[in-house]
């Protein structure tokens, strides 16, 4: 290891320069999960805390322009001393036509001219002498720049930038950007006056920043963006954890740390909330310099294309980690009585799930890849006789196995699931890369975990098995399917994700896109990342297909979400992911003040989350998944969650392997995808389910060892399924319309395999493929009922059915999205017109309901009344009434 660029004491005397808040003699902040009740709760010096929070980026405002010339001006206070400051324009990914003149730069408090008025007067030259272009190669697929005579203000010359889309379709624009030679003076604290003519052809937002340049680029100044106030407007909702993103300072060996942008950053939320707990996000990707270092760590692509890091590279783990710790230990020093945790990212979108997993393309083949295989590899099979017989293949041996090709890993012969006895190779390339990705994380988390000294939350996002089933080339290109070893890790507090992006709009769900549940049976918490595409939101992100209109729009689906995390013991930030300001209005922090009144009782009563409904996912048979598997997964993993909300009942997210543990308890288990089970694993799963009502999705027990076996599907389930070639849609017959059965489900296609239940009676059959076979049946066993659905994706309809006959306890009979825990439910309307909602328990026994925000009284008896629009939020209370 290289030694550490800044000691410990350095970072100390340095901080309290900076910092004087922090001291030496008093007791170190402690923030941490305690699940010791089986209710995660973050505690902080040992009290516990809403997990409550809010992310905001700092920097600067973007200057919306309309259509026409027009003078912009705006004043900025300099966060910090440079000499060789430097001033960008960025013009968004539009293209179009913009003309720039006489830019300019005043300090308001001695009247220097940092830059003198600039025009373009003396042509082409005028630019080159104090701007250039970025990137000023071939990477600049976009951007044209001229000085053009009769461009400028009044017919001056001026600057024309023309912009055009990338050629190819769906190739991500450049960070094109004009930016001026390093060579301004700013003084740290001085207030400043910038100011240019400017003529859009467009509408369209312009971002201007001033930077001091070096490893990390220092912001400096600019427009005044929304950062501050979200995070004032969150202080005043008592929600005092801040997340905010830096990148890792990573300076090149015997080259010292430049703290100043994380220092800064740290600053400018304190100087908003100086009572502010700090979670800052880390990006961990390598600088330039140590990729070139390292050519063979680059990740490389099918096409060829090179780009990001390999996880599994022991050069990068370990560099990550040497960076990591020494951050940890600066801020600590530094900042460590207002630090409460650390968020490590990496990989896509900063989510450690492989870079463009979403894309056709398949990764994989960099030099450091297939060395970390082959040593994976050794250290499964031992010797070249052990994997030749797994893969069934003579030619192959440890040292000279390859990455499978993408031709393999692209192909499904047999359908939805890889065939063990001829495909063995890729389900082995899964593992490892789930592997791979597991072990990045496990290592960095241990560094943050060591250089804070075991004092403060650890986060990570982690752990989509839910959210990944859509991907075309299978769930386990993503990395994320080896949550249960992350769990197992000591190191690691949090896991977290953004909610759902299926089902998440006004009368959906806002489903978790983990088995959140059994992450809190692991002892830690599960973090919800909120961004809502609110009604102040106009960026196109991800979500923003399910914009809301109004403040009362977005306010509904706020309540929707927290009243869901807070009977399921989650923790969540709100995420103004445009840096635009998506939570900037105060009408939003009061809805979150208001929600204390479900959050600070469940905090005082800490109670787990255990509902009588129990969705369970396999992650072993998700490495088995083929392409084709996007026919099964889609809808029965990723869009099944949509069914589940709406039963009536809410409904618990679990790993297989905590039910084998038998540490799940439910009425009803709906088991999504265990398709790959051993002869122990059935009978052990058998065992566990035994006197409750199961759910058998898709093909259950489908594999044995290496090789599909009816018998073994029978064993487990109790029905006699047979192969059908039909499409996969079932249609209800009658005697599941009489049960409310009533509309048609799943995709209209053939899938491989697809069973029938065979040889029931016509009661038992409650919907039918097309050719009339059985696609979901009931039978009633002597350990429970039990029901095989075989088309992918039950409906809240079917799964209702399910639920009344496991005597789940409905607290509506209708479609509805409810989430409840104790003496609370939360009521998200899925469609207008009355809700009837019954409490549990004695029909008999008298009720007083009310809402839980105001108060108010809503009424008394066993059930209530409510007449609800599609995506109104209700948080009611339910309580014995007096003398009964």
């Amino acid at each position: 290891m290289r030694a550490k660029t800044v000691s410990a004491a350095g970072c100390l005397a340095f901080a309290l320069m900076l910092h004087p808040q922090a001291s030496p003699a008093a007791d170190p902040l402690t923030v941490r999960v305690d699940a010791s009740n089986g209710a995660p709760r973050i505690v902080v010096n040992g009290k516990a805390v809403r997990a409550r929070m809010f992310f905001g980026i700092p920097g600067s405002a973007a200057i919306p322009v309309k259509a026409g010339p027009r003078e912009v001006s705006f004043e900025f206070r300099a966060r910090d001393a440079a000499d060789t400051a430097t001033m960008h324009f960025r013009f968004g990914p539009k293209p179009g036509t913009i003309d720039l003149d006489e830019v300019r730069i005043v300090d308001l408090d001695d009247g220097r001219e940092v830059m003198p008025r600039r025009g373009f007067e003396d042509g082409p030259g005028s630019f080159a002498a104090d701007w250039s272009a970025w990137p000023p190669d071939e990477k600049n697929t976009v951007g044209k720049l001229a000085v053009a005579p009769g461009a400028g203000k009044g017919g001056s010359a001026g600057l024309r930038i023309e912009l055009t889309a990338p050629a190819r379709a769906g190739e991500p624009w450049p960070d094109f950007h004009i930016h001026h030679h390093a060579n301004l003076r700013l003084t740290r604290g001085h207030l400043y006056r910038a100011s240019f003519w400017v003529h859009s052809h467009q509408d369209r937002d312009l971002n201007v920043a001033l930077y001091r340049p070096g490893a990390t680029y220092v912001h400096l100044g600019g427009p005044q963006g929304p950062f501050a106030s979200q995070v004032k407007l969150a202080a005043g909702a008592g929600v005092d954890f801040v997340s905010f993103p830096f990148e890792v300072p990573w300076p090149p060996p015997g080259q010292p740390a430049d703290w100043t942008a994380v220092d800064l950053a740290c600053r400018e939320v304190l100087d908003a909330n100086p009572r502010a707990l700090l979670l800052p996000r880390v990006g961990m990707m390598p600088p330039e310099w140590w990729l070139k270092e390292h050519p063979g760590d680059r990740m490389q692509w099918e096409d060829g294309r090179r780009d990001m890091v390999v996880v599994a590279s022991p050069s990068y783990r370990r560099d990550a980690a040497e960076r990591l710790l020494a951050l940890v230990e600066h801020l600590e020093a530094a900042f460590g009585d207002r630090i409460a945790g650390y968020h490590p990212c990496g990989q896509n979108t900063g989510e450690w799930f492989y870079e463009a997993t979403w894309n056709p393309k398949l990764s994989g083949y960099a030099p450091a890849d297939v060395s970390a295989w082959r040593r994976w590899l050794t250290g499964r099979y031992r010797d070249d006789r052990r994997l030749q017989a797994a893969w069934h293949d003579r030619g192959v041996s440890l040292g000279a196995a390859a990455v499978p090709a993408p031709a393999l890993r692209h192909a499904s012969p047999a359908g939805v699931l890889r065939d063990p006895l001829r495909e063995q190779a890729l389900i082995d390339w899964a593992e490892f890369q789930q592997d791979a990705m597991s072990d990045c994380v496990r290592d960095l988390a241990h560094a943050a975990r060591v250089g804070s000294k075991g004092r403060k939350l650890i986060l990570f996002f982690y752990g989509y098995v839910f959210e990944f089933g859509p991907v075309a080339n299978g769930p386990a290109t993503s990395g994320h399917y080896a949550l249960r070893r992350v769990l197992d890790s000591p190191d690691i507090d949090v896991l977290c994700s953004p909610i759902s992006y299926f089902d998440r709009g006004l009368g959906q769900s806002g489903p978790a896109m983990t088995a959140a549940e059994s992450v809190a049976l692991a002892g830690k918490m599960w973090l919800c990342e909120d961004d809502t595409h609110t009604y102040l939101a106009a960026q196109d992100f991800p979500g923003s297909t399910d914009h809301v209109r109004t403040l009362e729009e977005t306010n509904h689906e706020l309540l929707r979400n927290v009243g869901q995390e807070a009977v399921r013991n989650f923790a969540t930030w709100w995420m103004d992911l445009g840096a635009t300001g998506w939570f900037n209005d105060p009408g939003m922090w009061r809805e979150m003040d208001r929600l204390k009144a479900i959050d600070e009782p469940l905090l005082e009563h800490p109670e787990p989350f255990r509902p009588e409904i129990a969705a369970v996912i396999d992650e072993r048979s998700m490495l088995a998944t083929a392409p084709a598997a996007a026919a099964v997964t889609r809808p029965g993993i990723y869009e099944v969650r949509a069914g589940l909300a709406r039963v009536g009942a809410p409904y618990g997210q679990y790993l297989l392997d905590d039910v084998l543990a038998g540490r799940v308890r439910a009425k009803l288990y709906v088991i999504l995808n265990a398709w790959r089970l051993s002869a122990s694993e059935r009978a052990t799963l058998s065992g566990r389910l035994r006197g409750s009502t199961v759910v058998w999705c898709h093909a259950p027990g489908y594999l044995d060892g290496d090789r599909p076996s009816p018998e073994a599907m029978r064993a487990l389930t109790g029905f006699h399924l047979v192969p059908t070639s039909a499409h996969a849609k079932a249609g209800p017959t009658e005697a599941g319309r009489r049960l409310g059965i009533l509309r048609a489900f799943g995709p209209d296609q053939p899938i491989q395999p697809l069973f029938a239940a065979a040889g029931l009676p016509d009661g038992q059959v409650l919907a039918a493929y097309p050719d009339g076979s059985a696609s979901v049946a009931r039978i009633d066993t002597a350990d429970g009922p039990r029901f095989f659905v075989g088309t992918p994706g039950p409906t809240a309809e079917v799964l209702r059915t399910a639920a009344r006959a496991a005597g789940v306890h409905l607290f509506t009979d209708t479609d509805c999205n409810v989430y409840a825990r104790g003496p609370f439910v939360v009521l998200h309307a899925s469609q207008d017109g009355p809700i009837t909602v019954q409490a549990p328990g004695d029909r008999g026994k008298s009720w007083t309901w009310t809402d839980a925000l105001t108060a108010g009284r809503l009424g008394t008896g066993p059930e209530l009344r409510l007449v609800m629009k599609r995506g109104d939020t209700r948080i009611l209370r339910y309580e014995a009434s007096p003398g009964r």
